[in-house]
Parts: C-alpha cells; sequence; structure tokens
C-alpha cells in the first residue's frame, strides 16, 4: 500500500518538475504594466503598504527575532521543568510552533524577495504558494516513509 503512495508522490513530483519548466519556457506575461486612461504608468499603482515599510526598518526585524528567541527559550525551558505530564505537551507546543516559524520564514522570504526582484505581487502570492505546495509534498512523503 504504501508503495503505491511513493509512487503517486513521485509521479506528483514529475509533473510538478514538467509544469516548472513549462512555465519557465513560457512567454514572459509577467512584464505587464498596467496604466491609467491617459496611458501613463499610474503612481497609485506604486504604493507600498505599512507592512512593507516595516520590513524595510532592520529594527523591526531585531525586535522580532528577539520576541522569537524569548519565546522560544521559554517554551523549552517550560517543556523540560514542568510537570512530567506536561513535559510532553510543551515540547509537541514548541516542535509544531518552530515548523510554524520556519514554514512562515520561508513563504515571507519568498513573497518578499519577489517583489523585490521586481515582480508583481500575484506573481510573489504564486511563487510562494508553490514553495507552500512544495512543502506539503516533502510533509507527506516524510509522513509516508514514517
Amino acid at each position: 500500500m504504501s508503495t503505491a503512495y511513493l509512487a503517486s508522490t513521485a509521479l506528483m513530483g514529475v509533473l510538478a518538475v514538467a509544469v516548472v519548466v513549462w512555465m519557465i519556457r513560457g512567454r514572459g506575461w509577467y512584464q505587464y504594466r498596467p496604466t491609467d486612461s491617459t496611458g501613463d504608468w499610474s503612481p497609485a499603482l506604486n504604493r507600498t503598504g505599512r507592512l512593507e515599510a516595516m520590513a524595510g526598518r532592520p529594527m523591526t526585524w531585531v525586535v522580532a527575532f528577539a520576541v522569537l528567541v524569548v519565546g522560544f527559550v521559554l517554551g523549552v525551558v517550560a517543556a523540560i521543568s514542568g510537570p512530567v505530564e506536561s513535559q510532553a505537551t510543551a515540547g509537541l507546543a514548541v516542535a509544531v510552533a518552530g515548523g510554524l516559524v520556519l514554514g512562515g520564514y520561508l513563504l515571507f522570504g519568498v513573497y518578499l524577495s519577489a517583489t523585490r526582484r521586481g515582480h508583481p505581487r500575484s506573481l510573489a502570492v504564486a511563487e510562494s504558494a508553490t514553495v507552500a505546495g512544495a512543502l506539503f509534498l516533502v510533509a507527506v512523503s516524510l509522513q509516508l516513509l514514517a
């Protein structure tokens, strides 16, 4: 039974690679730039959001990193020093939170990197969704192998 699942996963991986190759060799539709009614580039389309403005500040990243480190250290301390009944639950919570932070960091990093390279937001979201799908396939494959 698990052999069929692994074969299905391998087939889907080959299909995903084929779709990526097809998209890379396709025409450059992502160079489209919308204009306003006069035919000029609309400055209203060039606004940055509050999240992007905050992401451009190094202090935001320093504070977020410090909060994450303190939170994980407190979680590990709670997992180690707590009662025996709650140690397993606290350890699982720290592992799940770590996985969520790592996945979120990867997805947001792909989005931010794509927008900084000049891709429109829709393409950046699509690239992040592709990475999320690849992470899901890796997680399912690891679950099947375990």
